[in-house]
């Protein structure tokens, strides 16, 4: 264990044993170091802890640091950086190390790092975001620097980006609802470092931040494209990860779904589909010399026929869609389990609650509005 600075011994900054070299926003590109420095433990403000989606503090976290910081400071921990916004210094990481200092009455002072913004000749129109905007990636980019890089789970990104955006969207003329935006404010926020440039999970990332921000009403007028059947026929004949409907090979079954903006369509659909996925997860798993091959997943691609020349439509018939899938699933799942529930410990009976995406299902839908730049992996299941 590092040794403790005791609190009320009047350290300062010459006592830690850390430096310019240890600071892990030393690569963020719109913040700067200006130095180290001794503030009073009160002096701070601190915002919601966005990038956790909570209001306050987590209070595990609040256990394990209150033991650890009871009789001084880690010598060899950063200090709680903070960037000065008027005459308030907005601390923008360590927010449970804070807390717990509040409530330790021998706590006086805490080492501190004061950051100033930047404006990075590339940062592009991020350079204009605010700084609570740049704050809320800082913080994020903080957890997959810091010493748990674990910690740091997708949700939080995903609620990071939607905070950000909500923020920003009505401010500028460009349009921040895009893939290829929040895949630029998650590289800015260390999500590529933090996954290993695992494009599977980065795009599921993605998706949960569009859908959460994509209102029908939003892309009214947006220009449409794939709008022909041709089009989808030579996206799949000419992909080496598609097949035709119905048709399936060593690892997948492949399902072509034509949508519409219609909610008795989408419940057919959604149902089709249920049924289809249940049945093939019913089939004997196949044996071969070489051992129990895994089973196939069902590979659905969505794609507007009706409305295809409508964004509002097209957009509208993918919730529509993804609301009624999940409605049969959830109706079907817990009619099974009702009987059991009297009677069994509910612990081991939501052990047996299989959630949609438990399925061996993807679903894809197909690209649409000209800022879709390839299909992309439908987030569906609305319980996780």
């Amino acid at each position: 264990m590092a040794k403790k600075l005791s609190w009320g011994s009047n350290f300062s900054i010459e006592d830690l044993r850390v430096d310019y070299e240890d600071d892990i926003y030393g690569n963020f590109p719109f913040l700067n170091l200006v130095g180290l420095e001794m503030n009073k433990v009160n002096e701070f403000r601190v915002g919601d802890n966005t990038v956790r989606g909570t209001k306050d503090t987590v209070s595990q976290k609040i256990v394990g640091l209150t033991g650890s910081l009871l009789y001084g400071w880690d010598r060899t921990s950063w200090p709680i950086p903070f960037l000065p916004i008027g005459d308030v210094k907005e601390a923008f990481d360590r927010r449970h190390t804070l807390k717990v200092c509040r409530e330790n009455k021998a706590v006086k002072e805490v080492p501190s790092a004061r950051y100033e913004r930047v404006f990075p000749s590339n940062g592009g129109i991020l350079n204009s975001f605010s700084d609570h905007s740049i704050l809320t990636m800082a913080a994020m980019w903080g957890n997959v620097f810091g010493p748990i890089v674990e910690d740091t789970k997708d949700y939080m990104f995903e609620t990071a980006c939607v905070s950000i955006i909500r923020g920003e969207v009505d401010k500028h003329e460009e349009d921040l609802l895009t893939r290829p935006f929040v895949r630029d404010l998650l590289r800015h926020m260390g999500c590529y470092t933090r996954y290993n440039d695992n494009t599977t999970v980065i795009e599921r990332i993605v998706t949960k931040v569009v859908d959460a921000l994509k209102d029908p009403e939003k892309v009214v007028g947006q220009l449409t494209i794939n709008n022909n059947e041709e089009d989808i026929d030579k996206f799949i004949s000419e992909s080496d990860e598609w097949q035709a409907h119905n048709t399936e090979n060593d690892s997948y079954k492949f399902v072509v779904i034509p949508l519409q903006d219609n909610i008795s369509f989408a419940f057919t659909y959604a149902e089709r589909l249920l049924t289809t996925v249940c049945k093939n997860e019913a089939e004997d798993p196949k044996v071969t010399i070489e051992g129990t091959l895994p089973p196939k997943v069902t590979k659905v691609l969505l794609w507007n026929k009706e409305n295809s020349n409508n964004a509002k439509k097209i957009v509208a018939s993918r919730i529509k869609f993804k609301e009624k899938l999940n409605q049969g699933w959830q109706t079907r799942r817990d009619n099974v389990l009702a009987p059991i529930e009297n009677i069994l410990n509910p612990t081991i009976v939501d052990s047996y609650r299989k959630k949609l995406s438990d399925l061996n299902l993807e679903i894809w839908c197909m690209n649409q509005l000209d800022d879709e730049d390839e299909p992309f992996e439908m987030a569906f299941d609305t319980e996780e």
